[in-house]
């Protein structure tokens, strides 16, 4: 399949080109940069400028095969008859040149001209018969005679570098005429390092294979990319004939990358590597307190894997576990993993001891697919329970809970210590509450395994029960179950506890406490060899804690440390890293940043259970896309969400604020309120005070009147600086007290919650304005859109303030009901009025503003 490839990403080195082809004084450009990086494209574009404004393009390449040919690149210009070589130059050199147009000459591959042709380069420039532009390989060694050309003759110079990341994702989108997914775009960027020719042919290839397909809107990528036979050929020329010693180099860190020079020279010998360093087939660079070796390009180790015959692969993961085994870090955690993964596929007798320490060392490092093949590599290897534990720990934790199930049926616990026999029901309960979302068999199981159960199983049996009432919602009795938990002594049961105690004080409004029990559980999760996404838990509850409090630098702060954690782990860790920092964001009203992230975050947790992960960052994600404006994507979001049973963790108040931010979006704001306080009593019966206070200041930027008593008694149990700021807020809204509002503004700033600040600011303009106080409604409105713009914000509160119409509050929410295509029926069925209120409201409507019922409509249509 061909797509079309536009120039992406280019924009100031193609005004480089158009500035010296006006440039009267300026002999030329040349352009440089790795095979398939765009020179040539660079060259054609050019050709269309110089094309477009007048002057005369001539175009020729070098080529391997005409080098040998005198003025072989400039046949088409060489006079008939002529054989003397110096007339012969002169009318090649005529030809290519013009005393009364303007002349372009376009050489692709310089590099590659034979002598000849270049000297005729060199007189055109010498005369300045021509402008020239120029093509050259970076890889390419150049003759002295053609780098002489550019020189001493002021050349402007363009280096093409392969795309970015960001850019690669902008190219695939226009190549692919839609928008494409964020992990999509990474591993294909991973892959071909942004080298545009690469990327072509692995995308049309996937395309025409159906493993890249458009999913849902979205562009997807699924499975291992298959090497198109073209771009096999291209990178194997690349490539050459390489000597036996070589190969291995190559072949080695094919199987094993990156690797140190120790290692790589123990293998291959230090004078193979420096040769394959000078060819360009790998690069060193500093690691640590030695020197690391990789590919020069990725698709350069994918492409031997796939060429090189499956014996000698076998016989080189034998020759690099051996030596890494070997080398004076042979048994740091990494290496150990490393030596197991390539022992598994090569010759080696397997080692039961070492597939175990590497399955839990893959654990720890994020890699639960590897993890799970080197624990099943360690159970044919009769490593027993270990080994069986761990991989169905990691099933479960890829959200692969059937399969998992299966694996802990089938193993004996009779003859288990009773620690492990502990271990066991946790873990296997654990999978029945979260992997397969079904909590009563979890609840019937750990209490087989509590019946009779020695004190050190009771541990485990209280710490699962903490885990469990938190999952059913029952914050008093996890916090009983909770006393006898030992934290510091249990690995993975430990952070877990400290993850659900850290979420439990945060709703709780208890921020020191939340705090505590977040570095706490960090500390025991460094220590245990358990997956790392566990860290993500205990940092997006600790987010949470501090967002709610109001400490919202803090939380964008410990959320960017997250993030920059999960950049080197591998499958879903980055996901999590992300959702945590665009859920941080949010809480800071960087709405902008927010949609990007948790939409990356979403899209990269797409094939995890739809309870799971995804489910539950789906929710700010709806809430951003509500803050942001973009209500039809909001109200599909949240459609979507109400479509999945989740048998666990209701997250209740924050499905509350997504469902209200929506309503309101879509105009209506009474029941956005009416949402909000009911979720907020719901908060307070189940002792979740300071999700409360924020339901409740929600209410308020929604217009809600009644909320300042309630969050003045809050002041004296939920710590941090939101409580006393949403409630000076709120009572100023109730009193109507504009100076109140614009105050509680600049607080609401000053803590950095920005949505509050706008809608704070907003209501302080209408009161100004309503008070006749014209200036100062202007200055509150100017700062709630100056705020609103640089996060790209979109709030009821706002609209009103800076667009104002001669309606009330009611009358503004039923006419944007209107607007968004309901009859009078459907608004007082959503509002819960009768169909003769809503009639008298838009009846008002009408006579305040002099518009049909249509007008209206169209007046309040640009306000949404």
């Amino acid at each position: 399949m061909r797509l079309s490839w536009p120039l992406i990403g280019r924009r100031t080195q193609m005004q480089l080109i158009e500035a010296a082809l006006a440039a009267p004084g300026l002999p030329g450009v040349l352009i440089r940069g790795a095979e398939g990086a765009g020179k040539t494209r660079f060259a054609q574009e050019a050709r269309a400028i110089a094309e477009a404004h007048g002057q005369q393009p001539r175009w020729t390449a070098g080529t391997v095969s005409a080098r040998e040919i005198p003025l072989g690149a400039f046949a088409a210009w060489v006079p008939e008859g002529v054989t003397d070589t110096l007339q012969l130059l002169r009318g090649v050199i005529d030809a290519l040149s013009s005393p009364t147009e303007k002349v372009v000459l376009f050489v692709d591959d310089v590099q590659l001209l034979d002598d000849l042709s270049t000297f005729v380069v060199h007189q055109i420039v010498a005369r300045q018969a021509a402008k020239v532009i120029l093509t050259a390989r970076n890889d390419d060694p150049i003759p002295v005679a053609t780098q002489q050309i550019w020189a001493a003759r002021g050349f402007e110079r363009l280096d093409v570098n392969d795309l970015p990341c960001d850019e690669t994702a902008d190219l695939l989108s226009a190549a692919l005429a839609g928008p494409v997914a964020p992990d999509t775009a990474k591993r294909l960027w991973e892959l071909t390092l942004g080298n545009v020719l690469y990327l072509q042919h692995i995308v049309e290839h996937e395309v025409s294979g159906g493993r890249l397909i458009r999913d849902g809107g979205c562009w997807r990528w699924t499975g291992d990319p298959i090497v198109p036979p073209g771009l096999i050929e291209l990178v194997e020329s690349r490539i050459g004939t390489l000597p036996e010693p070589v190969r291995d180099v190559i072949d080695a860190l094919a199987v094993c990358e990156p690797m140190g020079v120790d290692v790589l020279t123990r293998i291959a010998g230090a004078d193979a590597l420096e040769e394959a360093e000078c060819r360009g087939l790998v690069t060193l660079s500093p690691a640590g307190d030695g020197i690391e070796v990789r590919t020069a390009h990725p698709l350069y180790g994918r492409i031997r894997r796939m060429r090189a015959p499956r014996m000698r692969l076998r016989r080189l993961r034998a020759l690099v576990a051996t030596a890494l085994g070997a080398s004076a870090d042979g048994d740091e955690l990494r290496n150990v993993v490393r030596r197991a993964a390539l022992a598994v596929d090569s010759d080696l007798t397997p080692d039961a001891d070492l597939l175990v320490r590497a399955a839990h060392g893959a654990v720890w490092l994020g890699d639960l697919a590897l993890a799970e093949r080197l624990a099943g590599a360690a159970n044919r290897a009769a490593a027993g329970f270990e080994a069986s534990l761990i991989r169905a720990h990691a099933l479960s934790w890829l959200g692969r809970g059937e399969d998992a199930e299966l694996v802990f049926a089938g193993i004996e616990n009779l003859a288990l210590t009773d620690r492990d026999r502990a271990r066991f029901a946790f873990f296997r309960s654990s999978n029945f509450l979260w992997a397969l979302g079904d909590p009563s068999r979890a609840k019937e199981f750990i209490d087989e395994a509590a019946q009779g159960a020695a004190p050190e199983v009771q541990i485990f049996v209280d710490a699962f029960l903490t885990v469990y009432w938190f999952a059913m919602d029952r914050p008093h009795d996890a916090l009983a179950c909770s006393t006898n938990s030992v934290l510091d002594d249990v690995p993975v049961v430990g952070a877990e506890i400290a993850w659900v105690l850290t979420q439990l004080a945060a709703d709780a409004g208890r921020i020191a406490a939340a705090l505590a029990h977040a570095e706490r559980g960090y500390l025991v999760a460094s220590r245990s060899l358990d997956a790392p996404h566990m860290r993500f838990n205990i940092a997006d509850a600790e987010v949470c804690a501090l967002w709610l409090a109001g400490r919202l630098t803090e939380s964008t702060s410990a959320a960017e440390r997250i993030r920059c954690e999960s950049d080197d782990l591998p499958g879903a860790a980055q996901s999590l890293g992300t959702a945590v920092a665009g859920r941080a964001a949010l809480g800071a009203g960087d709405v902008r940043s927010a949609c990007g992230m948790l939409e990356q975050a979403v899209d990269g947790l797409h094939d995890a259970p739809a309870s799971g992960w995804g489910y539950r960052y789906r929710i700010p994600y709806v809430t951003a896309l509500a803050m942001h404006g973009s209500t039809a994507h909001a109200a599909a979001g949240l459609e979507a969400l109400d479509g999945v049973r989740r048998r666990f963790r209701s997250l209740d108040y924050e499905r509350a604020v997504a469902r209200a931010w929506v309503a309101a979006a879509q105009g209506a704001v009474s029941e956005a309120v009416a949402v909000l306080r009911s979720a907020a009593h719901r908060a307070q019966e189940a002792g979740r005070y300071g999700a409360e206070v924020l339901c409740l200041q929600t209410a308020g930027q929604f217009g809600d009147q009644a909320v300042a008593e309630r969050l003045r008694e809050l002041e004296s149990i939920v710590e941090g600086p939101r409580v006393g700021v949403a409630a000076r807020f709120a009572e100023a809204l109730r009193d109507d007290d504009p100076d109140g509002l614009a105050l509680a503004s600049t607080e609401f700033e000053r803590i950095g919650d920005l949505v509050a600040a706008v809608d704070a600011a907003a209501h302080a303009a209408i009161a100004y304005r309503e008070h006749g106080r014209s200036g100062s409604a202007l200055t509150c409105s100017t700062r709630a859109e100056a705020i609103a713009e640089r996060c790209g914000l979109h709030t009821p509160a706002l609209r009103r303030a800076c667009q104002p119409l001669p309606l009330t509050g009611r009358e503004l929410e039923i006419v944007a009901l209107i607007a968004g295509g309901l009859t009078n029926r459907e608004v007082a069925e959503r509002l819960t009025l009768s169909v003769r209120t809503v009639e008298s409201h838009v009846y008002r409507a009408m006579q305040k503003t002099g518009a049909s019922r249509e007008e209206l409509a169209k007046l309040i249509a640009p306000r949404q």
